[in-house]
């Protein structure tokens, strides 16, 4: 197959990748379905790298595994989803247009080694074994978790107001101590009663939420775990997402919290 026909070939099969992104999203909005539609997302992704690695290359089907979604609307799923999809979809119409302007430096590309591949990225990922602990008023559990990191996985646990100030603000002090973070445990307990047409219900601290979103942007979804207390109110947002529910004892979920760690490579089994 010449240089014409590879580029062709690559196209359609970008074109094909953008049509079924399009499409899923679409159904998304139309259903307001969210929990559907970041499953389908999550699948296409994974189709999406495996075939742009098999027509183009591996560096592109890197590329785009790299491609992590930075910003996090409240009280929006179905914004974040298309968001999402969007930042896909521009990678792809970016990638057509190289392929068709510059084939042959695209196509003709030499396969990375594997260090090559690791170069690739856009962002790194995080070393160390400092896990941030985001949480409200429960200081029982707060404790619980800090001293099970520290005591039984001797791993490195940060909680804010344990920091020292060193003259900086809340927002300052925050994002310097949650740099240093390679995992992320976000307590989410009954803390705020809110009274909305007659009705009660607890939720979340605002700080947790927002802790959350950053963290969802720094790290990934993959590096941060919710450890939910029955009888708190879920964020729209945060339906579907997976999470680790306890009743009274974060303790009881050990096995669970192991899982999570193990999972990204901050303990082995």
């Amino acid at each position: 197959m010449n240089i014409d026909e590879r580029a062709e070939s690559a196209i359609q099969t970008i074109n094909e990748l953008q049509t079924q992104l399009v499409e899923l999203t679409r159904t998304a909005q139309n259903n307001n379905d969210t929990d559907t539609g970041f499953e389908r997302l999550k699948r296409w992704k994974e189709r999406a790298i495996r075939k742009l690695s098999e027509s183009v290359n591996n560096t592109e089907g890197n590329k785009l595994k790299s491609k992590r979604k930075m910003s996090f609307r409240m009280g929006d799923p179905i914004g974040n989803l298309v968001d999402e999809a969007q930042m896909y979809e521009g990678f792809l119409i970016a990638l057509a247009h190289e392929i068709s302007e510059h084939p042959e430096d695209i196509l003709n590309r030499p396969t990375p080694t594997k260090l090559d591949q690791t170069e690739t990225l856009s962002v790194p990922p995080p070393s160390g074994k400092a896990i941030f602990i985001v949480h409200g008023h429960d200081e029982l559990n707060l404790y619980r978790l800090k001293e099970l990191l520290r005591e039984r996985y001797s791993l490195d646990p940060i909680v804010l107001s344990s920091e020292p100030g060193k003259g900086r603000s809340i927002i300052e002090k925050f994002e310097d101590e949650a740099q240093r973070a390679a995992f992320a445990f976000v307590l989410l307990t009954p803390d705020d009663l809110i009274t909305q047409d007659d009705a009660e219900y607890s939720q979340a601290r605002p700080n947790v939420i927002f802790e959350l979103g950053w963290f969802y942007g720094r790290l990934g979804r993959e590096r941060v775990c919710i450890l939910y207390k029955k009888g708190t109110k879920i964020h729209s947002d945060l339906d579907g997402v997976s999470r680790i529910e306890f009743t009274g004892s974060i303790i009881d979920k050990i096995s669970e919290i192991e899982n999570e760690l193990i999972a990204v490579n901050l303990l082995s089994r």
